[in-house]
């Protein structure tokens, strides 16, 4: 190979280096961070500045969030994706994943396994980046020692967490089953929602707070207690109140909250009759709302060790400091240029002695 040939493969691969690097992953992973962030906060703003400036009272729901919300978000688990592969992968066999994860997006969002567009794209998504982090981690556990190791595992602990509350999100708003029913006091509804259906118990009312007017009290409240039955067997009892505030002219209710290993129970009361003694109740099931929880304490727990790693040993070990494979790479490529420029500048010099003694 000359010399020539091998500084334009140099350049070439240099070249492909400095696009697809660490460094400009985890800026456009910010970039799209930055994005979503800014489209949360004005969504949320939003109704703040019409109520400032217009008197209008506007209320913006998952219909206006989710919509807007998508593209950040698909192009945010992309970068941190790419980000975990790029520092331990060739690049291409980056260029290959990410091509193959956009064939795969495109396969599941024609075909619609869970026929719903959201979970689609979400579990063609995050269980690649999933994947992604276990063989990170899993690299991390085998290479590194000491600071690096913890470090490197704390920063995938968190990121993991992120994952997970991005699937708990997804999959808990679009998954989810409510509805509502009336229910006669003492006898067993005949409308299941789901698997679940309810049995009105008790319901007694009372006066509370201060006197208002003509009133005795500022609040008429009614505690409705109940029994859950889980495919036709009990299951668990519990209570709601249904609150009339004379003061200020409201109604509003408690709500019951069961948080299972799967999903989560919400109940509440729409409207109640005391005459007749029906009550409607709102009953909402949240599936996979745990995987958000248990997002939101693994990313605690992965930054409450980092800091720990961080505070114990501020500086980096020797092994961090060694070059990863590409660098390795990169080195080599250079000692063997500088070898060939060395064996060509012989030649070079060998010739020009040999011509000066003829």
């Amino acid at each position: 190979m000359s010399i020539h040939e091998l500084s334009h493969e140099r350049s070439a691969m240099t070249e492909k280096e400095s696009l697809l690097t660490s460094k400009n992953t985890i800026f456009a992973a910010v970039v799209s961070f930055i994005l979503l962030a800014l489209v949360i906060i004005a969504g949320m703003v939003t109704p703040l500045l019409a109520k400032i400036l217009s008197g209008t009272e506007i209320m913006l729901g998952s219909e206006y969030f989710n919509p807007r919300t998508a593209l950040p978000t698909v192009l945010l688990i992309m970068m941190l994706t790419i980000c975990l592969l790029v520092s331990s992968v060739k690049p291409r066999k980056v260029l290959a994943a990410t091509a193959a994860l956009l064939l795969l997006l495109i396969a599941v969002f024609v075909v619609s396994p869970f026929s719903n567009a959201a979970v689609d794209v979400a579990m063609a998504l995050i269980i690649p980046a999933f994947i992604a982090t276990g063989y990170k981690i899993w690299l991390t556990a085998r290479d590194k020692k000491g600071y690096g190791k913890y470090r490197g595992l704390s920063a995938h602990l968190i990121h993991l967490g992120i994952l997970c509350i991005l699937l708990g999100v997804v999959l808990s708003s679009n998954i989810k089953v409510e509805d509502s029913a009336v229910y006669q006091t003492g006898k067993m509804g005949d409308r299941n929602i789901q698997d679940y259906s309810l049995k009105i118990t008790s319901m007694a009312s009372r006066l509370e707070g201060e006197p208002y007017q003509e009133r005795q009290a500022s609040s008429y409240i009614t505690r409705i207690d109940f029994d859950i039955y889980d495919q036709s067997r009990y299951a668990r009892s519990g209570s709601v109140e249904y609150i009339t505030d004379f003061k200020w002219g409201q109604t509003y209710t408690t709500t019951y909250i069961h948080r299972g290993l799967t999903e989560e129970l919400f109940i509440a009361p729409r409207a109640l009759d005391e005459k007749t003694g029906e009550v409607d109740m709102y009953v909402r099931i949240v599936p996979f709302i745990n995987l958000l929880w248990g997002g939101i304490y693994m990313m605690a727990l992965g930054i409450i060790a980092l800091l720990i790693v961080e505070n114990r040993s501020p500086h980096q070990s020797i092994t961090m400091l060694q070059p990863s494979g590409r660098e390795m790479d990169m080195a080599f490529f250079e000692k063997r240029y500088e070898k060939i420029m060395e064996h060509e500048l012989r030649k070079l010099r060998s010739g020009k002695s040999g011509g000066g003694s003829k």
